[in-house]
């Protein structure tokens, strides 16, 4: 039978029962008397107890377990939790010609806190030079856009102290799994055994690289003795499309791993494609806009993948949901939405038209 948490009610209960049957003859315990105030304390005790009974008996199944439990049972079937990843780009810098940035140089992002080290020795050639750094401490908060201003803690000789992010930002910064994604991987690895370079062992291989949310694999998609992957990267701060720092990552992470009847093996960014609504909804309030958008990103977020059809009739669905919502006119997309593969559909800002 399942296991049920008695409340702290009814173990008082219980425990005033005992204190009564044991020590009274079964007659009533005093309200103020001494074993009143034991009978309360103990059963708080006990309360707690049961709670760390209840705890565990989440531990011992896969699909329940968290923390520290989920990965030893993650690691039974060499599955690891997912680290974080640092960001990296590159700075500008400018001065005096022949001075040299040294390797190891801390520069700081003064708005967050952020630190960055340089990769590599520099020299300044006609005044500037661009190095590649990384963020000390990894994570997603480590992206910065192009133009973010960086600053050198300790002065070097014929350099500015004041850097600029160069185009294409600093990016690839990841945070570390959380525990759903991580039991969702050991599911899937239960469910779906590996198969020698089967397509589903391409996904989950893609899965172990950090930042990457959801895969869909192709064999012979470049020919025979083919197989070509793409991706997304849900959590990303510059959205799903996966940077070419991310598809770098995957194709180094999974080149070794294919078997040898793959000749080719190939990680690619989905195209996006983007999907634009025109709705009138009733009533028309900021509030009811905000729940159809909130719907609707929810449903794309279910959704949304190369080769699929996401439908006319799901969408008319999710405007539906919207808290408030009375009433309301699909206008676009007039048909389904036909998402080609290797595309992904991306969800742009939904025009709301005021109802006749």
């Amino acid at each position: 039978m399942p296991w049920d948490r008695p409340t702290l009610k009814k173990l008082h209960e219980r425990i005033l029962r005992d204190f009564s049957g044991r020590l009274l003859d079964g007659g009533p315990v005093l309200a103020r008397s001494v074993i009143a105030v034991l009978a309360r304390i103990w059963a708080g005790a006990c309360h707690l107890l049961h709670g760390l009974l209840d705890w565990i008996f989440l531990q011992v199944f896969a699909d329940t377990a968290e923390g520290t439990y989920l990965e030893r049972w993650a690691r039974v079937w060499g599955i690891y939790r997912k680290g974080a990843a640092a960001s990296v780009g590159t700075a500008l810098f400018q001065g005096i010609d022949g001075a040299v940035l040294p390797a190891g140089s801390i520069l700081i992002h003064q708005p967050s806190g952020q630190r960055y080290a340089l990769a590599v020795d520099a020299e300044l050639v006609d005044g500037q030079a661009g190095v590649q750094v990384r963020a000390l401490e990894p994570g997603s908060a480590g992206d910065l856009p192009a133009g973010a201003p960086l600053s050198l803690i300790a002065p070097v000789a014929g350099v500015r102290a004041d850097a600029v992010v160069a185009e294409g930002g600093l990016t690839g910064g990841v945070d570390a799994e959380g525990d759903e994604p991580l039991r969702a991987r050991l599911l899937a690895r239960l469910r779906r055994p590996p198969r020698g370079g089967a397509a589903h062992d391409y996904v989950a291989w893609a899965l172990e690289v950090p930042g990457v949310t959801r895969a869909w694999c192709y064999p012979l998609g470049m020919g025979i003795g083919t197989v070509s992957l793409t991706f997304v990267t849900d959590d990303a701060p510059g959205g799903p499309i996966p940077t070419p720092e991310m598809v770098q990552r995957v194709q180094e992470h999974i080149d070794p791993l294919k078997p040898a009847t793959a000749k080719e093996f190939l990680a690619f960014a989905p195209e996006p494609l983007p999907v634009l609504l025109r709705v009138s909804v009733i009533p028309d309030t900021s509030a009811v806009r905000a729940a159809v958008s909130a719907e609707i990103g929810d449903l794309f977020a279910r959704e949304a993948a190369p080769g699929i059809t996401i439908l006319r009739s799901h969408i008319d669905e999710a405007i539906s949901l919207a808290a408030g919502e009375t009433d309301h006119a699909l206008h676009e997309p007039e048909a389904n939405i036909v998402v080609p593969d290797g595309y992904f559909p991306m969800l742009e800002p939904i025009d709301f038209e005021t109802a006749s």
